[in-house]
């Protein structure tokens, strides 16, 4: 059991020396507001990569290792915020437990369980968008009104009533209406556009997989030779009858179950990705969310000036297509550990 811990920690300890070199040779930060905005790169995937094989502890310790190690060997400023190790932390923890609960499960439940938010989020921001737009109600709504605390809500349609109500006593009535619209409106869209994005992902990739995976299984097959006219067995009642012309048949009977149990040992996720888009895109989508928010709030003053949405929504954009981009490489690295008989078997 030592020498197995031993041999994951080593493993680790490889995938994080890539992640830094490829820190430090491929990847930069786009800028934002007059400063660093996030980091673009592929190096991520290799420390998200001992949360996926060996468990959440080990992706706790590479996410950990890798951003300390990364700053100091090529600082993003002046100043090594341990906040932002900790969340990385956090966040490398969560994925390799949220990808153990999640690979256990039917890709059909998850892809159907997928589905059915990334609809229910649709309708609700279309139904919610129509009924605003109904009622003549956008973010310059109060431009032209003198009291906006005297507008009168009777007559409006539910949504209309919402966010009226909620926003002609606040301090700023125009910015809390625009707040307001986009939580029931924008947001539920932006999630269903999300769930699509998922869906594409997992078609297109899956699709690919399965393909890749069926050249490989013809390749290395090797079946006996058969002949048309080789006996089968026909059981009729209770006699048992010998018949020829059966050997296609059994040649195809065969190449298809070694498929299958080729295809079950081949791919880990159980032949679809699914559950490693929702592990992958999810967790990198929380940890901007927080780093986002200790930035803004705390450690880059320039950035206090601003909305938070302002931040948020860039850096998470470059983080989702990063995180589409690490998605695809996790799959093609998992496919190469696949056909590593030493390290499959550290894998959990």
């Amino acid at each position: 059991m030592g020498n197995l811990h031993e041999r994951r920690v080593m493993a680790t300890a490889v995938f994080v020396a890539i992640s830094l070199v490829l820190r430090m040779t491929v990847s930069g930060y786009v800028p934002l507001f007059g400063a660093n905005g996030v980091r673009v790169g592929v190096h991520g995937v290799f420390t998200i990569m001992p949360a996926i094989l060996f468990g959440p502890w080990y992706g706790a310790i590479a996410s950990g290792l890798g951003d300390v190690l990364g700053h100091f060997l090529r600082p993003a400023g002046p100043v090594w915020f341990w906040q932002i190790t900790v969340i990385m932390v956090i966040g490398g923890f969560l994925r390799g437990w949220m990808w153990r609960l999640l690979r256990a499960r039917s890709p059909v439940v998850t892809r159907g369980a997928v589905i059915l938010m990334t609809v229910a989020f649709l309708g609700f921001g279309a139904f919610s968008m129509v009924q605003l737009r109904l009622d003549g109600i956008t973010s310059q709504f109060y431009t032209d009104v003198a009291v906006p605390a005297e507008v009168e809500t009777q007559g409006m349609n539910s949504m209309g009533r919402l966010v009226i109500s909620r926003s002609q006593n606040a301090g700023n009535p125009a910015d809390s209406l625009s707040q307001r619209i986009a939580e029931v409106a924008y947001a539920p869209l932006g999630a269903g556009v999300f769930g699509l994005i998922l869906l594409g992902v997992d078609v297109f990739l899956s699709k690919s997989l399965r393909k890749a995976e069926g050249k490989f299984v013809v390749a290395n097959s090797k079946f006996a030779p058969v002949t048309d006219d080789e006996p089968k067995v026909v059981i009729t009642g209770n006699a048992i009858a010998y018949t020829a012309g059966s050997g296609k048949e059994r040649e195809k009977n065969d190449c298809d179950k070694q498929k299958k149990s080729k295809r079950k040992r081949f791919a880990p996720w159980n032949g679809s990705i699914m559950p490693l888009a929702l592990t992958i895109i999810i967790i990198s989508l929380l940890i901007n969310t927080a780093n986002t928010v200790f930035l803004w709030a705390f450690a880059v003053p320039a950035w206090g000036a601003f909305p938070f949405v302002y931040l948020w929504l860039p850096r998470a954009i470059v983080a989702l297509l990063t995180s589409v981009v690490n998605v695809f490489i996790a799959v093609l690295l998992l496919r190469i550990c696949s056909r590593l008989p030493d390290l499959k078997k550290l894998v959990r």
